[in-house]
Formats: structure tokens, C-alpha cells, sequence
């Protein structure tokens, strides 16, 4: 599979760190599922297909703005949408995790069941 995407960088933005956009073909979600469930996305609510790859935890250091983006953020998004593929395949995603849910739906099913 062939992806287009975006790395937006707004260096001189606090904070300052890239964002990752899937321009073509569009990030979706399983079928019968929603782009909630998408792991590791930055998801933006209003627009979804506009969500962000999360590729790193910018409060954990690992990603810092000496770091070269082709080194860093170029090859965590070729990782990111290898593990994306599978997740479609099987719903499995094995690619490495934040503490917490990997998705904005786990979350939200999560809070759901705390508040009950």
C-alpha cells in the first residue's frame, strides 16, 4: 500500500512538536467500526479524517525538538501505519503502547464504566 502524507511542524508553536497527517488514501476505520476506535490517533472530534498519528508521549521525552524529524517521525509513521494495516486485518494492534487506552473509544468505554 502507497500513503501520501502530511509532517507538519510548527517549530516556532509551544508546544513545538510534528504532527502527522494521512492525506491519501484516508485513514478509516474497521469496518462497522468508528474513527474513535483507531488506535493511537490524535483524534480530533470535529473532523475525524483530520485526526494526527500519536507516534510518541511528548511528556515522556521521546521526541524532543534536536531531533531530526527524518530520523524520528518519518519512520515512527511508516511503523505506525505498518501496524495500522494489520489492526484492519484482524483488530489486533501490535505496535507499542502508551500507558492507558489506544484509542479515544477504549477511553471513552472506560470512563463509561467507571461513572456507572
Amino acid at each position: 500500500m502507497e500513503y501520501q502524507v502530511l509532517v507538519h511542524w510548527p517549530w516556532l508553536a509551544n508546544p513545538n512538536t510534528p504532527h502527522v497527517f494521512i492525506l491519501d488514501p484516508q485513514i478509516r476505520p474497521r469496518p462497522g467500526g468508528r474513527f474513535e476506535d483507531i488506535p493511537h490517533l490524535n483524534f480530533d472530534s470535529s473532523n475525524p479524517v483530520d485526526s494526527a498519528l500519536c507516534l510518541f508521549d511528548p511528556d515522556d521525552g521521546e521526541w524532543n525538538s534536536t531531533m531530526l524529524i527524518a530520523d524520528t517521525t518519518v519512520p515512527w509513521a511508516s511503523e505506525w501505519l505498518h501496524h495500522y494495516e494489520l489492526w484492519h486485518f484482524d483488530g489486533v494492534w501490535r505496535g507499542p503502547n502508551a500507558p492507558g487506552p489506544i484509542s479515544v473509544g477504549e477511553m471513552r468505554q472506560a470512563d463509561e464504566l467507571t461513572d456507572a
